[in-house]
């Protein structure tokens, strides 16, 4: 019974605190800001943007600013303002000839715009330049000037429409029947594709952008959690044995209730906080489900909840009892700042390599990485959210992690009850592996 004393004193200690309910209502508002801000800033925050074209081909520059105009998304989306310069500027027509013959063969970036256009743009009269060469059929080459060019859509709307009126016109010069060029005009136009995602339970339309970010943001939720009590748990020990609270605790209890009372504690505080986050949750979607994007809440299926909670529950134990032995092993936060980085990095490695997942969730390498114990809580949870392996796989991750970490706080358990008692100086690593073989 004793140790379920320690369990109840550490899960009060840690659920009765502000800063838990405080957490609690703040740490996923937190979260979905980091994740959700930058793109609703950046389409709220988009202004409109002037382009003028100089166009020596001849013909790009008419299609295009049409082709542009019709486009819906181009004006209340991108917000692009597409101009043309009526007199093309022959001089800039040399210096383009100039750098494709010279600069271009010595690997020089180097481009030399008319002091014209470079004044404007600097000036903030336009916001960029296109320049459209004469050989632009042959070479397939343009050029796109600006002050910031960081903007992926713009790019990309550019470059597509050139290569749609470049491929378009190509095809209309070999062809001189009218009725085959309306064909032709046909045949080239977008496609509007719609994207769904296929699971056991059915395909859902979505957009490609959401299984990445809500997978990414899960994925910081649990890391973030993991890494949190972690350090909660190591700071707490370290605190009871300098103020030798840990030496009146052990006189009426084993060193070993006393660890796994302090991890279990603790991991209920946390698992506290993740249910009220589920319910929390459940009753937001059920009230606003109707302002929500179908998307997200298709991502949010009852299977991901319950893995988001094993993967929790073994990541947890997992990491605990590894932040728990740096506690009972040091005597100041700046001696566990030093054995605890190297735990850091086993949960930010998997971290880095989960946002890669997104592409590849099923390449050997990522199902490799996926079975090694000290990464299966991030990374299986990972590819579960992006594409659930087989259940088979699921299964045998949960079984090694939960062996490993019965192992790890078997281990744990013989060194705490060592370094708990010990202070003065920081021991080596010789030494902490010699507490492991004391009976």
């Amino acid at each position: 019974m004793k140790i379920l004393t320690i369990i109840k004193k550490e899960y009060k200690q840690i659920v009765k605190k502000k800063s838990f309910i405080i957490s609690t209502i703040l740490s996923p508002i937190l979260m979905a800001g980091f994740m959700f801000l930058p793109i609703l800033l950046q389409r709220a925050g988009r202004e409109e943007k002037k382009i003028e074209i100089s166009d020596f081909s001849g013909f790009i520059q008419k299609q295009f600013i049409e082709e542009s105009n019709k486009n819906k998304r181009v004006k209340e989306a991108l917000k692009l303002n597409f101009t043309n310069i009526i007199k093309t500027d022959q001089k800039q027509n040399s210096l383009i000839k100039i750098y494709e013959k010279n600069v271009l063969n010595k690997n020089n970036s180097n481009f030399q715009l008319i002091p014209e256009y470079k004044n404007k743009i600097l000036d903030k009269m336009i916001d960029g330049l296109i320049l459209i060469p004469e050989n632009v059929k042959k070479t397939r080459q343009i050029y796109f000037c600006a002050s910031n060019i960081s903007d992926f859509e713009t790019n990309k709307y550019i470059i597509s429409t050139i290569q749609k009126i470049l491929s378009s016109n190509v095809l209309k010069e070999k062809i001189k029947d009218p009725k085959i060029v309306e064909i032709v005009e046909k045949a080239t136009r977008d496609v509007k594709p719609s994207l769904f995602i296929v699971k056991k339970g059915g395909t859902t339309k979505s957009r490609s952008e959401i299984p990445y970010i809500m997978s990414i943001f899960m994925l910081t939720l649990l890391f973030s959690i993991i890494m949190a009590y972690g350090q909660l748990i190591m700071r707490g020990i370290i605190e009871e044995k300098n103020n030798r609270i840990a030496e009146v605790l052990i006189s009426s209890t084993k060193t070993q209730y006393l660890f796994y009372g302090k991890i279990l504690g603790i991991g209920l505080a946390g698992l506290t906080q993740v249910a009220l986050w589920i319910i929390l949750g459940g009753v937001f979607i059920s009230r606003y489900s109707f302002k929500i994007d179908k998307s997200i809440l298709s991502f949010f299926t009852p299977e991901l909840i319950i893995y988001f909670v094993v993967f929790f529950i073994l990541g947890y134990f997992m990491f605990s009892v590894l932040f728990s032995i740096v506690g009972a092993s040091v005597n100041t936060d700046q001696e566990a700042q030093q054995y605890a980085t190297p735990i850091s990095f086993l949960l930010i490695i998997p971290f880095i390599i989960g946002i890669m997942i997104t592409q590849n969730p099923n390449t050997s390498i990522v199902v490799l990485a996926s079975f090694f114990p000290l990464f299966t809580p991030t990374l299986m949870f990972m590819r579960i959210s992006v594409s659930i392996p087989s259940f088979f796989q699921i299964a045998c991750s949960i079984l090694s992690s939960s062996l490993f970490t019965m192992f790890l706080a078997w281990l744990g358990a013989k060194i705490f009850r060592t370094g708990i008692l010990m202070y003065g100086k920081k021991p080596s690593l010789k030494e902490i592996i010699k507490w492991t073989m004391y009976r």
